[in-house]
């Protein structure tokens, strides 16, 4: 199997089950599992199950942890905030995938080609965000009224993480984010100090952007997606915004 489908199970795996229950698991099914110091080689484990996933101790693991994998994602969306999920959502769709083709509903194709983008002007980033479906989550190293007007159409719930200080928000924002939640807009804004890059991430897709959004229109964004990297990246975006300040109005 391709290479993403063994970072999303290996990602999976040290998230939502321990070391021991893990070893317990794989001694339940007689398959070895090797070590790195005192933890599991979770990534050996899961390039071995997933290299031969007919094989008949492999099929009965996988067909036993997919399943608890996916409920635990799902309890761990329906038992927090979206605010903090940011992991969880993107790796909800990849276990349904990976889970249907290991069930043999899905045929283990290629994964999709990088869907890069080149964006001159601000109606054109605000139809695109417009198409999200789930909550969108925006990096930025700053933030202006621009910012605000180019999520306009979007209706999901938008988390922005900036690398801006709290006065530098204040002086920028000018009351916008208070009126935009006045009118039932689901926005959540968090201040990030070592934040240096900038990324869109929605619709279990991710993208690392050129420039800041206040510079669209100026010059134009280049948007290139991360396709084999995205659960690191996604995964690390989450820690930092879990560790971000919540800017309060």
């Amino acid at each position: 199997m391709e290479n993403e489908n063994i970072e999303i199970l290996t990602d999976a795996l040290k998230e939502y089950f321990g070391n021991y229950e893990l070893e317990e698991l794989c001694g339940r099914f007689n398959i070895e599992i090797e070590h790195l110091g005192v933890n599991p080689n979770h990534q050996k484990l899961v390039a071995k199950l997933l290299a031969e996933p007919s094989r008949e101790s492999h099929r009965r693991f996988l067909e036993d942890i997919l399943p608890k994998l996916l409920r635990r994602c799902e309890d761990r969306i329906l038992n927090t905030t979206w605010e903090v999920n940011v992991f969880d959502e993107h790796m909800l769709p990849q276990l349904k995938k990976l889970q249907g083709i290991v069930a043999g509903h899905q045929k283990a194709v290629p994964g999709p080609k990088s869907a890069n983008r080149f964006i001159k002007d601000q109606g054109q980033l605000m139809k695109f965000l417009g198409t999200a479906k789930t909550p969108l989550t925006i990096l930025d190293t700053e933030i202006g009224l621009a910012t605000f007007n180019l999520i306009q159409l979007v209706t999901t719930p938008v988390r922005l993480l900036i690398g801006q200080s709290r006065q530098d928000l204040a002086t920028n924002l000018d009351g916008t984010l208070i009126q935009l939640r006045k009118q039932g807009r689901d926005i959540e804004l968090r201040h990030h100090l070592k934040l240096n890059d900038r990324f869109i991430i929605f619709n279990g897709r991710c993208w690392m952007t050129s420039c800041s959004l206040l510079e669209v229109g100026q010059v134009t964004l280049s948007m290139i997606e991360c396709v084999d990297t995205k659960p690191v990246v996604v995964k690390e975006i989450g820690r930092k915004w879990r560790e971000a300040r919540v800017y309060h109005t």
